[in-house]
């Protein structure tokens, strides 16, 4: 039987030679993973046993109904009703349509709980407008990418769902945390935005709305962005759990969509569709990591980590936190999100809490790490989105999209120097942190 380095290191080679080869990061993962247990002796059996095992939790029912009620606000197109609320209040000040995209996208990802379909709708909804407005094409497919990630930090999230199963903490008290951290976030963002813009001299909107239109634009969303308001609301005040929370949503956002006249049996067949197929792709990819987290821990790997963190720590826990972010950041530019949270955080908690770190400030230095590779290359979904949707070169992009990872690098330090600033709203809520 081969020694546990030579498997690990045939993994890591037959895992980036499937990537290299073009194949999805799930397969890749499956197929490595499968590879390896094979070569070290392993039996079959052991394989499907990982593959199933965390489906034993009923907490993961709520992906796909946060999932459905995402694909009811993509697919019914009710995100103008957000667009056409914000624009009047912001649209005139220098940036506005920018400030107006990233107050929208944090509001949609409140429906949507995914940074990639916030980006996917904004593209097509205030992409060709900006450009139109004389914003640059690469600068401003750059900002909706960076914009989207708010998407994954206002919950509902995904990423905390599976966050708050595999580490056993409050997935209710994750999303609050989370939306701490959306909410640096978009503080943050609002300061760059409007620094950019007067650098460039990007200016606001001319159209003046009286205040009878601005009210009524307002009246008109005001039911949408009630929706996260009763998923969290109800979660936190002890009324239903996160699967009921995802149920509730999706109940009330159908009923919306019927209520605005945006919802048809096509666009209702293809929400069914789209939101089975994207669950499908999330849960395998948590069945995937589940394997490669057994071939760590069967070939030594956890172990290591932990003694790892543990020793560095050894000057400062905060070593060990700062070598865990440049960890995520590397891993977060290959790899989902999700799975590098299966295959670390569970360590992570391991190694750093029985030294003093609070596992809700663990869990938000993932939260916001990760998300860094969703606008770099080589994966870069959310850039990759903006980029096609809006006709511009990859090489563009990823130039005017620097300032923006630098942006986010910063609030991963800001999150894990400062874990008060990410941990008052929940103590403030009276949440057990």
């Amino acid at each position: 039987m081969m020694s546990s380095s030579l498997l690990i290191t045939l993994f890591f080679i037959s895992f980036f030679a499937f990537l290299f080869l073009g194949v999805p990061v799930t397969f890749s993962l499956g197929a490595s993973g499968t590879i390896t247990l094979l070569l070290g002796g392993k039996q079959l059996t052991l394989l499907t046993r990982s593959m199933f095992a965390p489906f034993e939790s009923y907490t993961l029912l709520a992906i796909f109904l946060f999932t459905l009620m995402g694909a009811i606000f993509e697919k019914t197109g009710m995100a103008t009703l957000l667009v056409d609320a914000i624009t009047p209040i912001v649209g005139r000040l220098r940036g506005g349509l920018a400030l107006t995209t990233t107050y929208a996208s944090a509001v949609f990802g409140a429906l949507t709980g995914s940074s990639n379909a916030t980006c996917a709708t904004f593209s097509k909804l205030m992409g060709k407008e900006m450009v139109d407005k004389g914003y640059p094409k690469d600068w401003t497919a750059a900002m909706i990418a960076s914009a989207a990630q708010l998407g994954q930090l206002i919950p509902p999230s995904m990423t905390a769902v599976v966050l708050g199963v595999v580490t056993g903490t409050s997935i209710g008290t994750l999303f609050i945390v989370d939306l701490s951290i959306g909410i640096i976030t978009l503080v943050l963002l609002t300061i760059f935005i409007l620094i950019i813009a007067k650098r460039r001299n990007l200016g606001g909107l001319t159209e003046k709305h009286t205040q009878s239109e601005i009210v009524e634009s307002i009246l008109k969303a005001l039911p949408i962005a009630l929706i996260p308001i009763l998923v969290i609301g109800g979660m936190y005040g002890g009324i239903f759990t996160p699967t009921e929370a995802g149920a509730i949503g999706s109940l009330f956002s159908l009923i919306l969509a019927l209520i605005y006249r945006k919802l048809n049996l096509q666009k209702f067949y293809q929400i069914i569709v789209d939101s089975a197929a994207t669950t499908s792709m999330v849960m395998f990819l948590i069945a995937s990591s589940y394997v490669v987290s057994y071939i760590m821990s069967f070939t030594g790997i956890t172990q290591w980590l932990v003694s790892f963190l543990v020793d560095i720590s050894a000057n400062g826990v905060y070593i060990s936190l700062l070598f865990l972010i440049v960890l995520l950041l590397v891993l977060g530019c290959f790899i989902d999100l999700i799975v590098v949270c299966i295959l670390l955080a569970p360590t992570a908690m391991q190694a750093l809490v029985p030294l003093g770190v609070n596992p809700y400030h663990l869990s938000a230095i993932f939260l916001i790490a990760n998300l860094v590779g969703l606008i770099t290359p080589p994966v870069g979904v959310s850039l990759f989105i903006a980029t096609h949707t809006l006709g511009e070169r990859i090489e563009r992009v990823s130039k005017e999209v620097i300032p923006f990872v630098f942006l986010y690098i910063v609030i991963t330090l800001i999150v894990t120097l400062l874990p008060d600033l990410v941990l008052w709203l929940p103590r403030f809520l009276g949440l057990q942190v």
